[in-house]
């Protein structure tokens, strides 16, 4: 894993109205690593990740790419700085096929090109085991395939950095299984994973690093044996600052 960070957030902030989203966030994550993200609903989590995504914009603070300060203000500025997002509530077209869905939004011709885009989703499915019928429509799918398809979309636009918001929620056994094995896959190839999930277990068993927010800001981090299930509680709780 790089000492170079692949993202760094400093002094974050996201207001929507009276209400503080993000208060003056500071937060790094290194190319080969695997983040989690912990907190209970509404401690920022989303909101956060949607900044380095282009869902939101930051009202205050710097977000900075492979040490180079960077203005995201849309998805095509995230996908332009290597940072692709699968979100929980899934945003395919439901009467598209997997490739089309796959390969919506690039204005890039060859990209675009439905063959082309054919050859190069199935190279990404095979190099990372996916198992899915591309020419299925969305509607179709069971809801552990329409995940594989938005992890397929954002490794197909070229993504180095991946983040992943509630990976497993609703999936099979199986399929949580193969989403780890991804997660470890990705870091050793110098990728960088950040994901929120519920389920702490799942966390533990795949991060090399984990960040505790509470009250829309970091609260607390984790790292080697402090990555037990006693101590995230502690920390949750506001015994581990």
């Amino acid at each position: 894993m790089s000492d170079t960070f692949a993202i760094e957030l400093k002094g974050v902030t996201k207001v929507f109205g009276q209400i503080v989203a993000n208060k003056d966030v500071n937060l790094q994550v290194k190319k080969g690593e695997i983040l989690a993200i912990l907190g209970e609903n509404g401690s920022g989590k989303t909101t956060l990740m949607n900044m380095l995504s282009g869902i939101y914009f930051p009202d205050e603070g710097q977000i900075f790419v492979n040490g180079e300060e960077v203005v995201i203000k849309s998805p095509k500025d995230a996908f332009k700085y290597g940072i692709g997002m699968v979100h929980q509530h899934f945003k395919l077209v439901d009467v598209f096929t997997a490739t089309e869905n796959i390969v919506l939004g690039i204005k890039d011709k060859e990209k675009y090109s439905l063959k082309k885009a054919e050859q190069r989703v199935k190279e990404i499915t095979d190099k990372y085991g996916f198992d899915i019928n591309l020419d299925s429509k969305v509607y179709e799918m069971s809801v552990s395939e329409k995940q594989t398809v938005e992890i397929v979309k954002v490794l197909y636009r070229g993504a180095q950095t991946l983040i992943l918001d509630e990976p497993t929620r609703g999936i099979d056994v199986g399929t949580k299984v193969d989403i780890q094995k991804l997660v470890l896959k990705l870091a050793s190839e110098g990728k960088s994973v950040t994901f929120i999930s519920s389920e702490t277990d799942e966390m533990l068993r795949t991060c090399s690093r984990l960040i505790v927010m509470r009250d829309r800001k970091v609260v607390g981090e984790l790292t080697g044996e402090d990555l037990n299930q006693n101590k995230v509680m502690s920390t949750i709780a506001g015994g581990g600052q």
